[in-house]
């Protein structure tokens, strides 16, 4: 077995933008009813957001959403002890990750998927200069060695290739490249702003072809990128083909929640 990754040196945290749980999953409506998609929406938010928490490397874990009441259902189990979530003597504890992980409200009129990303950076970046890690809440696949592989990574922008080589499922930027637009300029020296050569933004670019819009948003502000594919990071559950492209113990341990699924690959 090869040894996990060393991860580099630098505060880390992770961003996952999670919409709702009734919006979501619209191409596998066809096996799957409104309740079940929310259901695998919530599985898979949990499962993405647990894994980031038990990566060694990842110090805080920020989702944003615009449904928090959805979002603080799916992630219970992350944050309230299971041995106590049903107590009768007092209120249930709260897990050790509990203060590692933060839920934010996308405002309403920054809607969409690059607008939460950069309300994710903005968060991270109050306590100071951060790596930022964006994973999408969907990658059923995603181990924490896959985590530290991307972390090790010595490129100052780390695109994860979803398994069709078109899409992003997680980018990881390091600091300035980490900033959003509203804090960007911060981050670049004294001197560089009185000559006029304050660091440009990197732009979240999620959506088609975001892969290459990356890559070329990384040479556009001059920052080298690197591209990874790993069978963790490569693989989404938008279809019934993503779902069959799953590992046959992902998969099982999906369908427990969704069992519909496995009716749809059946058929």
């Amino acid at each position: 077995m090869a040894e996990p990754a060393a991860v580099r040196a630098g505060r880390v945290v992770a961003v996952v933008p999670l919409r709702d749980g009734s919006s979501g999953k619209s191409r596998l409506a066809h096996v799957l009813d409104p309740a079940a998609r929310s259901r695998l929406v919530a599985v898979l938010a949990r499962h993405v957001v647990s894994t980031l928490l038990a990566s060694g490397g990842v110090d805080r874990v920020v989702v944003v959403t615009s449904d928090p009441r959805f979002t603080w259902g799916a992630l219970r189990d992350v944050v309230v002890d299971r041995a106590t979530a049903h107590a009768e003597d007092g209120p249930p504890l709260l897990t050790d990750d509990a203060d590692r992980l933060r839920i934010v409200l996308q405002p309403a009129d920054r809607p969409g998927l690059n607008a939460a990303v950069d309300v994710g950076r903005e968060v991270a970046a109050q306590d100071g200069p951060a790596r930022v890690l964006v994973a999408h809440a969907d990658l059923p696949a995603l181990t924490t060695d896959d985590v530290a592989a991307l972390l090790a990574e010595d490129a100052p922008v780390v695109v994860a290739a979803d398994r069709h080589r078109s899409g992003t499922n997680l980018l990881l930027l390091d600091p300035p490249w980490s900033a959003p637009s509203s804090t960007g300029l911060m981050s670049s020296s004294a001197s560089e702003r009185h000559e006029g050569r304050a660091r440009q933004v990197f732009r979240s670019r999620f959506g088609v072809d975001s892969l290459a819009a990356h890559r070329a948003e990384a040479d556009r502000v001059g920052a080298r990128a690197t591209v990874v594919q790993r069978p963790g990071t490569a693989t989404d559950l938008d279809t019934l083909d993503d779902w069959s492209e799953l590992p046959a113990p992902v998969r099982a341990a999906v369908g427990r929640h969704v069992p519909a699924l496995h009716d749809g690959e059946a058929g």
